[in-house]
């Protein structure tokens, strides 16, 4: 089962504008660092789709690349520089820096494709691209000086998410909202001790010229110092009466308006709120409404600005225990209390985020947002699952102007020159003169002392990653790539970037092509452990795709999470809980699975859920399907050898067996078809799992056994051409999913050593509902019934077949006489007698059902000992089940479980509960029957 690189390149078929085509883009990974789980799953997942659609004769382009991830890359090398060098990226300024940033690049980089090519994705490397290459930058720029142009691009004072500690806006995905319900101490980067959150401190208000006062509640004294106002709701009795009344604001030292606003909670605190619009976003909302002053009192760093000379210079955490200390000094103190509050923290350093008014570049994004919320209503573009519909149109129907200038040194610098005539975007310096020459009409010598300087900030990453649908494929120019293989047949990606890259690829798509990037958008779950919990290096349970192909110890688990230590991307504190977390989760470290079974255990499971468990256990087990596949296919060989079979592409069943296995196929191969097509791809690889395990294996080579012992020739050649025509047609209808193993497979099948799998044909259903039978299946599906519980009642007793003889009473008598041999040699039991009548038994017999169709009458040989010593075997059994259950109730009604009860632990727990219940009930049936039919035996005989 080894795998091969030549597994991982396919030589695909001419491509041709006349012929139709599959095209779809990788979602770029960052270079942050190597692939996880959740690349894993989107990298899996296009890979069966791009195989399925090569395998129906469609061309493929499947293009991969990398994103240049500005903020997160900046972040983590600037950490790796410090906690390597103890220096910081100002001490070796940009240029270096970059470099530095370069190097990294190149070495994550390699990192990923070698990962991608082990998880056998079928990519067309010769179209790689990265979003700071020569080709995406030359898109990048043109699109930017288009929006400009067309004055799209603007420049204004706003709002924004500032991180202290990056120095840059930074974007609402790269914000996580932490909820606290109280009084709590977090450490904020730069700060000296943890920082106290949770608290609302009220603060009285003097009424101009009066004694009489308002109380506001507020969880940021510090910012009083820029209050501007006080807003009231209009209907709120206790501040009616104050139209043009004001408030001495004794920071700055004059007085403020209290406005009303229907705006205003009234059950917030004290009903009042204060107005400081430079540092949140409804207050700045409100001021703008209002006409109100916008005073900024923190700058860039998270200090005071120097207009308060008492706080000047104080970090704002210290500044706002400053102000309450002199707020207790002027008496406007009121107490504070805890509260519940959100805390938005910059998700790449931790940081508190602050709001400041900056001058920022923003995109005119209102038409393009109304036309992608369009294209959803009007059905040009479908999303999977419908339920992040509500989720697109009211993103967009609300949708803001894009703030896209970022204050980092890593990223595409923005295009824009500035002039004392204004602004310019150009390529360049030159061609901005050039364009700035012809636009004003300027002199030589104007030129010649012209003052030209590019904008320092760089573009948001989200903005080259929005072009790529087109970029890749060589836009600005019109390729014949684009118009082959634009827009993308599919975008498939996670969930949670619907609205900041999937709704601004429609947007720009459109806007520049004139067409939608694509017309189908599928969204999968976010990967989650086995306790769903979100994989994260500081817990422990991070799950890398190599190290469930190659497996890997405990310890060289402990020396990759060591590794980001040192490197600064976890701190010591988190480093101890992760290496703890770590030994739980993995105490004899991960075992070796290989691709195939990380690729089925990903696409096990319905990706368009929210949430998708994945767990290392699971992935072992369909390792051990691997192995199945891989015997029985052994089995198959050797057989087909030994007989010289090479013909079986069209066999011809004789046996309701034979022709039963065909239609289970027929029917599998209908299921896989639909569910690829509609990229369900789990109902595909379960129903083959059921199929392969449970039919092909457990029932029809079960059947063959005897066929290949005492069989005439024709039955034994009819049932190896059977037997190989499944195996074809099952490699063909995993090997998107499961490459390595179905083309090892393949390849020695009789005549097919030189064939390919993904260059022969998917099966079709067309093809094999000839042999679907439902009939049979459903006769079928009685004898299995039968046989289950046959072996149910043989195995919960304990009895070998040579013990016992079974009476089989049943009002399907004709059909089970067509299918006794079968049902013996499934059952294991010797000695089967058919009836319709229930027979007079003596006591020594044990009695179970079928469903309301069949009778199973056990015979016991061995007399009245033999049936005493059955009946303490139950008891026995009983008892240890009991104890079973009790430790499983105990162990689902524990604090650990009822944190994570939708994880696949607890679900497998309360699985294993019900079948553990039901074969207590079971076996206390058993004991029942055996007092009534033996009164003589009882509790005293139990050993």
């Amino acid at each position: 089962m080894s795998k091969t690189k030549s597994h991982n390149i396919i030589d695909r078929k001419p491509l041709s504008a006349h012929t139709n085509t599959f095209s779809a883009i990788l979602p770029p990974p960052n270079i942050t660092g190597s692939l996880h789980l959740g690349h894993a799953l989107t990298a899996t997942v296009q890979d069966v789709i791009a195989r399925w659609s090569q395998m129906n004769g469609l061309n493929v382009v499947w293009v991969p690349g990398t994103d240049h991830a500005g903020i997160a890359t900046q972040v983590v090398v600037e950490k790796k520089l410090f906690a390597e060098k103890k220096i910081t990226r100002q001490e070796i300024g940009r240029q270096a820096f970059n470099q530095e940033v370069m190097k990294w690049k190149d070495e994550k980089m390699s990192i990923i494709k070698k990962q991608l090519e082990n998880l056998g994705v079928t990519l067309d490397w010769h179209r790689e691209f990265f979003t700071m290459d020569k080709k995406q930058s030359k898109a990048v720029f043109e699109a930017v000086i288009r929006l400009f142009d067309d004055q799209l691009l603007y420049r204004k004072k706003s709002l924004v998410n500032w991180c202290c500690s990056l120095q840059s806006t930074v974007s609402d995905i790269e914000i996580s909202h932490r909820e606290i319900v109280g009084r709590t101490y977090i450490k904020v980067p730069g700060s000296r001790h943890p920082i106290e959150f949770g608290v609302l401190t009220d603060i009285a208000y003097k009424l101009n010229n009066s004694d009489k006062e308002i109380v506001v509640s507020t969880t940021r004294p510090e910012t009083v110092l820029g209050d501007v106002a006080l807003a009231v709701h209009p209907n709120d009795k206790r501040y009616q009466g104050l139209d043009g009344a004001t408030v001495w604001n004794p920071f700055r030292k004059c007085t403020i308006p209290i406005i009303y606003d229907k705006s205003v909670d009234m059950n917030f605190g004290t009903g009042a709120v204060k107005l400081t619009p430079a540092h949140d976003l409804f207050d700045y909302e409100l001021a703008n409404k209002h006409n109100l002053p916008i005073i900024n009192v923190i700058n860039e760093s998270g200090d005071i600005t120097s207009e308060y000379k008492e706080f000047t210079g104080l970090p704002r955490f210290e500044a706002r225990m400053a102000v309450i200390e002199q707020l207790k000094h002027m008496n406007l103190f009121r107490g504070s209390y805890e509260h519940k509050m959100l805390i938005p923290l910059c998700s790449r350093t931790g940081d508190v985020i602050e709001y400041l008014p900056k001058l920022q570049w923003f995109i005119n994004c209102k038409d393009m947002a109304q036309k992608a919320s369009a294209a959803l209503q009007n059905g040009d573009l479908k999303i999977e699952p419908e339920h992040y519909h509500n989720q697109w149109l009211l993103w967009l129907d609300n949708s803001r102007d894009w703030c896209v200038s970022r204050q980092l040194w890593w990223g595409h610098r923005l295009p824009l020159f500035e002039t004392k005539y204004g602004w310019i975007a150009a390529h360049n310096k030159e061609e901005a003169i050039k364009k700035l020459e012809i636009k004003m009409k300027l002199s030589r010598d104007e030129i010649q002392n012209l003052k030209i300087t590019q904008e320092e900030d760089v573009l948001d990453t989200w903005f080259s990653s929005a072009l790529l649908p087109f970029s890749s494929f060589g836009w600005p120019d019109e390729t014949e790539d684009l118009k082959k293989f634009y827009p993308l047949s599919v975008m498939e990606t996670g969930h949670d970037i619907l609205t900041f890259w999937v709704a601004r690829m429609v947007m720009l798509g459109t806007y520049f092509t004139g067409t939608l990037p694509f017309k189908n958008v599928i969204l999968h779950g976010m990967i989650r452990d086995a306790h769903g919990r979100k994989m994260s290096k500081s817990v422990g349970n991070v799950v890398e795709p190599d190290d469930v192909i190659k497996g890997i110890s405990l310890e060289d688990l402990r020396e990759k999470i060591q590794d980001s230590a040192k490197s600064g991307l976890i701190s010591i504190g988190e480093l101890e809980k992760a290496l703890l977390g770590q030994k739980k989760l993995f105490p004899d470290g991960i075992k070796e699975c290989g691709t195939d079974a990380l690729r089925l255990t990903l696409v096990s499971h319905n990706i368009k859920n929210q949430v998708i468990h994945f767990d290392v256990n699971e992935c072992y087990r369909n390792r051990m399907f691997c192995n199945k596949i891989w015997q029985a296919s052994r089995f198959v060989l050797m057989w087909a050898a030994e007989k010289n079979v090479v013909e079986y592409d069209s066999p011809k069943p004789i046996t309701p067996a034979e022709k039963w296995i065909l239609s289970r196929l027929a029917n599998v191969v209908s299921k896989a078809n639909i569910s690829l097509e509609t990229y369900n791809i789990y109902i595909a690889s379960t129903e083959f799992k059921k199929f392969f395990y449970n039919d092909f294996c457990d029932i029809f080579l079960e059947v063959c056994k005897p066929v290949f012992q005492q069989g005439s020739e024709l039955e034994i050649q009819t049932t190896c051409q059977i037997l190989l025509h499944i195996l074809d047609t099952s490699f063909r209808l995993m090997s998107p999913i499961m490459p390595f193993l179905t083309q090892t497979l393949y390849q020695v099948l009789p005549g097919k050593s030189e064939l390919h799998l993904e260059l022969t044909d998917y099966p079709k259903s067309s093809e094999y509902i000839k042999w679907s039978n439902e009939q049979l299946e459903f006769d079928m599906k009685i004898v299995k019934d039968i046989i289950s519980v046959i072996r149910r009642v043989r195995s919960l007793n304990q009895f070998s077949k040579d013990q016992s003889e079974i009476i089989l009473v049943s009002k399907h008598h004709e059909l089970l006489q067509q299918f006794k041999n079968i049902i013996q040699i499934l059952s294991g039991v010797n000695s089967l007698y058919l009836t319709t009548e229930s027979p007079n038994l003596t006591s020594q017999s044990i009695m179970d059902s079928a469903g309301d169709h069949s009778e199973i009458h056990l015979l016991i040989k061995g007399g009245s000992l033999e049936y005493r010593k059955y009946y303490n075997l139950l008891t026995l059994r009983q008892k240890r089940i009991e104890k079973q259950v009790a430790n499983i109730k105990k162990s689902l009604s524990s604090e650990y479980h009822i944190d994570y009860n939708t994880n696949n632990i607890t679900e497998t727990k309360e699985d294993k509960l019900h079948s553990l219940t039901k074969e207590i009930e079971r076996i206390k049936m058993y004991i029942k029957t055996a007092k009534e039919r033996d009164p003589s035996i009882g509790d005293k005989n139990v050993q």
